[in-house]
């Protein structure tokens, strides 16, 4: 081989190397950016923990799993689906290692919904509220792939759209067990924010009000939502 073709030679081998950095780079890339990002502020928190089970038992959850009372799970508003997070009993130590499959609680000073299982586990079956430390652990549990698809359905009207469950903070104002009365309380909320819609979900018809972003954005929805009289949760449509 003469000069010039051994400079060739060089030359491609240099050029192929440097493509392989760039795409092993460009892999490594996507695969961090679709990890869930969980802000600081959220990864540990103290809120008072309700519970549910048998009511729910085998029906759905927000994740598409099927919910197992017995199982060692929790619903939280607005933690990634798969998060797994340490939950202590402020009041009595007890510890249990919990995933969040659910979303909820959707009532005003609580910030957890364990299953019946992890109440058990916490000890606070029969007092039915608790005070808890909530710590994210640096791993995530993979829903099952053949669980069924959430069990969240928009309720029809003008301008619904299936693009509207995709994931994003959203601000939840009401729930009705009556689908006229949640979509009186959608066009209530429409004149006034916009962006109002119905999801029903289980035995509820629930009034959403916007597609945010971040959290914070929600938060900030959801303060000028109340300045107006209406109490307000941030949660995930997901």
């Amino acid at each position: 081989m003469n000069a010039d073709g051994k400079r060739r030679r060089r030359l491609l081998a240099g050029l192929g190397l440097v493509a392989l950095v760039l795409l092993s780079a460009c892999v490594h890339h996507r695969r961090r950016a679709g990890a869930p990002h969980i802000p600081s502020r959220d990864r540990e928190q103290e809120v008072v923990s309700s519970w549910y089970g048998k009511e729910f038992n085998g029906k759905p959850t927000a994740s598409g799993e099927i919910f197992n009372m017995y199982g060692l799970t929790a619903a939280h508003r607005t933690l990634p689906l798969g998060t797994v997070v340490k939950v202590t009993n402020l009041d009595n130590g007890r510890q249990a290692v919990l995933t969040i499959n659910d979303r909820g609680p959707f009532v005003k000073g609580r910030g957890l919904d364990c299953s019946y299982g992890a109440a058990k586990a916490l000890g606070f079956v029969s007092e039915g509220l608790a005070h808890v430390r909530i710590q994210v652990l640096d791993r995530a549990t993979e829903l099952p792939k053949s669980a069924p698809t959430p069990g969240e359905t928009l309720v029809g009207g003008p301008g619904t759209s299936a693009s509207l469950l995709d994931a994003s903070f959203t601000v939840q104002v009401g729930a009705f067990q009556n689908e006229q009365n949640a979509l009186r309380f959608r066009d209530r909320m429409a004149e006034r924010y916009g962006d109002a819609y119905v999801i029903r979900f289980r035995d509820f018809y629930r009034v959403r009000v916007g597609h945010l972003p971040t959290e914070a954005a929600a938060e900030a929805l959801k303060e000028k939502i109340q300045t107006d009289g209406v109490t307000g949760f941030v949660t995930v449509n997901d």
